[in-house]
């Protein structure tokens, strides 16, 4: 089996490298990718620390989440084999960002008497459990009871999903643009290519598009995108169909994964996703796997 959608510390997961690639050496992963977002600091480490590398007997490809935008929604493009020393990252004061959005929530939940402890509901860059605003206020306000005939009258409520039901969704009242902190697909796509990586669409059938099949397929036909993740833990059987088929229609590679985050996602297991509904074998990614370097 092989997961090329993984996160550790160097982003918003909670496993180190070193817990993560004992964890994918136990489950005998032939290839996985580290694909930590707007980082690549795990690469980094294992340059510096060989022994960690050698912990784990499969590839990594090398590779990162990177955040960007499109039709003023914040999307992310995965990007394979790319050297990460060349990898053009767009920088921005996370800290200032995720404090701002943190304040514009917070006056949504006043408006609709929502209660969160303002002493619990701020902004650590050092807790990976409250690096970002969506998720921290999530589930703040899921530890009050008084909010729960709010929350049920709004609807899906899960601090895992609020960024992309609610913050980043234009019809939610929690909607806040952060695509003003992005860059544009076509310009982090001309990155991942100069760096000598593959472009992929991240989970395209997550996002709060309006139309979602159309967009999907705009975005394969009108950029540069090498490809499109197929196989990941929230997309249904239909979903899964359909973004295959986007692929073969329009000769783009696929991709999957299953987003472990470890604790920041407690349902989310390494390779196998949620129920065991994700399950990669290294033929699927054999059009496009002996294109990009592996460590």
């Amino acid at each position: 089996m092989i997961d090329l959608h993984i996160h550790t510390n160097h982003s918003d997961g909670t496993d180190s490298v070193e817990e993560l690639l004992k964890k994918a050496e136990l489950k005998k992963l032939e290839i996985i990718s580290i694909t930590d977002h707007d980082s690549v600091g795990a690469y980094y480490e294992l340059e510096k620390n060989p022994e960690i590398r050698n912990l784990y007997s499969g590839k990594i490809i090398v590779g990162g989440e990177f955040k960007s935008c499109y039709d003023k929604v914040p999307i992310e493009i995965l990007g394979y084999g790319i050297d990460y020393k060349k990898m053009k990252i767009h920088n921005i004061d996370m800290q200032k960002m995720q404090n701002t959005i943190l304040e514009k929530l917070k006056s949504v939940c006043k408006k609709l008497g929502l209660k969160y402890d303002e002493e619990k509901t701020y902004i650590d860059m050092n807790d990976n459990m409250k690096k970002y605003a969506a998720y921290t206020l999530g589930k703040e306000l899921l530890n009050h009871e008084e909010n729960m005939k709010i929350i049920k009258e709004i609807g899906e409520f899960i601090p895992e999903t609020f960024f992309r039901v609610h913050s980043s969704n234009a019809e939610s009242p929690f909607y806040v643009d952060e695509t003003i902190y992005s860059i544009s697909i076509d310009e982090l796509i001309s990155r991942i290519h100069e760096a000598g990586g593959l472009a992929f669409l991240a989970h395209g059938f997550i996002y709060p598009f309006k139309e979602k099949d159309k967009t999907i397929e705009k975005i394969l036909t009108t950029t540069e995108i090498d490809g499109m993740e197929c196989i990941y833990t929230l997309f249904s059987e239909e979903e899964r169909k359909k973004a295959c088929e986007l692929c073969k229609k329009h000769n783009k590679y696929m991709s999957g994964g299953s987003d472990y985050h470890a604790k920041n996602k407690p349902n989310v297991e390494l390779a196998t996703g949620t129920n065991r509904n994700v399950n990669i074998e290294k033929e699927f990614v054999q059009p496009w796997i002996n294109l990009v370097k592996t460590i």
